[in-house]
């Protein structure tokens, strides 16, 4: 792979297509906000690319033509040029307020027919039964809030939220399928913390079972949230985690970096 100390960022539009034109830019992808968000500033000069509110943009972070990822697709929320905030497919979710009394229902019905009244067609949901409630009043909340609500209603602790491409999740915390990428002391760890519910040398404290904290390494572009990763770090006994937070961003040097949150796997089936 082409040297991962100088990688692009793209941004593509109907307008057009800009590389390395930022002079900031913050992407977090996270399955703890039913939201991914993008903040860009463009640098002094550039031509105007129409980016009006609601454009469609995608962002992609690479090495060369061979080696690109597109880390962020979505709607520009908030035009302030040469500033934009960019939200992901939840935006739907935010625009659409259900009002309807359900009866005899489980909670994968109440979200489908949030999703489906926010024209949201492709979604994944857990699968596992729960009892009916005979009646579940929808008072008005946008279907993000809808969802937080059915979590409390049933008393579960799943995440919603949609991934690159513009899919919806409604799931407990694991990782989905794909490549583990490695992190290693002294290779490709630039910061590495853990949490305060572990030992200063990295061991989870006594009687903890699910230990997090942060990493920051060069840019990764292939990594978003709900992944599996390793970690390599002398003395720490565990090596498994899940992603919860990826931030990719410029930093004040003007090069791009990734910053990943993550907790431990304290059981991988």
């Amino acid at each position: 792979m082409s040297d991962m100390f100088s990688p692009f960022v793209e941004l593509n539009t109907s307008g057009g297509t800009v590389r390395n034109l930022f002079s900031k830019l913050d992407i977090w992808l996270s399955r703890k906000e039913p939201a991914d968000i993008a903040e860009f500033t463009f640098k002094l000069g550039l031509p105007d690319l129409g980016l009006a509110k609601d454009s469609a943009i995608d962002i992609s972070i690479g090495y060369d033509g061979n080696n690109s990822w597109k880390v962020f697709s979505g709607y520009v929320s908030e035009p302030m040029s040469p500033r934009f905030l960019c939200k992901d497919e939840a935006i739907k979710l935010f625009k659409t307020n259900i009002t309807k009394t359900f009866l005899d229902v489980v909670p994968q019905d109440v979200i489908k027919f949030g999703l489906q009244q926010a024209g949201v067609s492709t979604f994944s949901l857990v699968e596992d039964v729960y009892p009916k409630k005979p009646s579940f009043v929808a008072a008005g909340e946008n279907v993000s809030d809808l969802v937080k609500r059915v979590n409390t209603t049933w008393g579960l602790n799943f995440d919603h939220y949609f991934d690159g491409e513009k899919k919806f999740y409604w799931d407990a915390p694991k990782p989905r399928p794909g490549p583990v990428y490695s992190y290693q002391y002294g290779e490709n760890i630039i910061e590495l913390e853990f949490s305060a519910d572990r030992e200063p040398s990295g061991q989870r404290s006594a009687g903890d079972t699910a230990g997090g904290g942060r990493l920051l390494t060069v840019s990764s572009p292939f990594v978003g949230h709900s992944q599996e990763i390793e970690i390599i770090w002398p003395e720490v006994a565990s090596s498994r985690y899940i992603t919860e937070t990826v931030h990719h961003f410029i930093n004040e040097q003007g090069s791009l970096r990734t910053e990943i949150f993550f907790r431990e796997l304290a059981e991988v089936a």
